[in-house]
């Protein structure tokens, strides 16, 4: 019964892992949103607040989404990770805040090993920060001055292209993943809970690789793309507002704990860097 760590934290990993040791960055947006104008439910019950899910994520483009996650690892332990996607739409570009608190603590301790005594803490070494434009070239936070540069942000880090969003969770599979959940024969309303000021259904099942096996090749592979792959069963949480949309997603097996919470949809927004606050490597 186990669950292989998803695809986005495999990639968030290796992200935080280049940017700390002064290599590559990465990132981009992923995520979803609930609808503008929320379409009231008619009462039809779970299945109807499960299937109406994909229909009100297909045209939001403003949210902040965040990911957690707590896994074991056989070489360093227990991780935690976390991710912050802001993401806007006018202009279209995304900013992501990646903490990984082991990899910040293990690159201290190396420096330490190694005679030096950086100026910075661990939590610092362990954040890295994104801004992702749709098009255009990414930038990377120098705010650890793990840069050889004299200005906040840098662009034209190597590989940042590795990163695309749909690499990482893309809304576009919402509506898939939904469908599969409407199909978990086990699945049942829990009551009601408040996720970032929204009102929301909450409502919990277990999905089996058996399961997965029986649905449609491509909720199938939207499914896969979340858990990259399934061994043995999975129990999820959705907390679906009134027009259907997820505010939060859950995803827990005997070994990993998964956590999507959607939040200021339609609100989200940060300063992009002016061209004097970034170098170009």
């Amino acid at each position: 019964m186990k669950t292989r760590m998803p695809a986005l934290f495999a990639a968030g990993a290796l992200a935080l892992s280049l940017t700390a040791c002064g290599g590559d960055a990465p990132e981009k947006e992923p995520a979803g949103e609930a609808a503008e104008e929320p379409k009231e439910s008619s009462g039809g019950g779970i299945l109807e607040l499960l299937s109406s899910l994909g229909d009100n994520t297909k045209d939001v483009d403003n949210y902040t989404l965040d990911i957690s996650m707590a896994m074991p690892d056989p070489d360093l332990g227990e991780l935690d990770v976390t991710m912050t996607y802001e993401v806007m739409d006018d202009p279209e570009v995304a900013q992501i805040t990646m903490v990984m608190p082991f990899m910040g603590e293990m690159l201290l301790e190396l420096a330490q090993l190694g005679g030096g005594n950086p100026d910075l803490t661990a939590e610092e070494l362990s954040t890295s920060i994104f801004i992702v434009p749709t098009e255009g070239e990414s930038l990377v936070s120098n705010h650890n001055g793990l840069y050889e540069v004299d200005t906040p942000w840098a662009r034209g880090v190597d590989d940042a292209d590795g990163m695309a969003p749909d690499e990482m969770f893309d809304t576009r599979d919402l509506p898939e993943i939904a469908g599969a959940f409407a199909s978990i024969d086990q699945i049942e309303e829990k009551g009601t809970e408040e996720v970032s000021g929204v009102g929301t259904t909450l409502v919990e099942g277990t999905m089996t690789s058996e399961d997965i096996d029986d649905l449609t090749p491509e909720q199938k592979r939207a499914v896969d793309g979340m858990l990259d792959g399934l061994e043995g069963s999975v129990d999820v949480s959705l907390w679906i507002a009134d027009n259907g949309f997820p505010m939060r997603m859950d995803f827990s097996d005997d070994e990993a704990d998964i956590s999507l919470v959607f939040s200021a949809i339609g609100e989200t927004s940060f300063e992009i860097p002016g061209e004097d606050e970034i170098t170009d490597l």
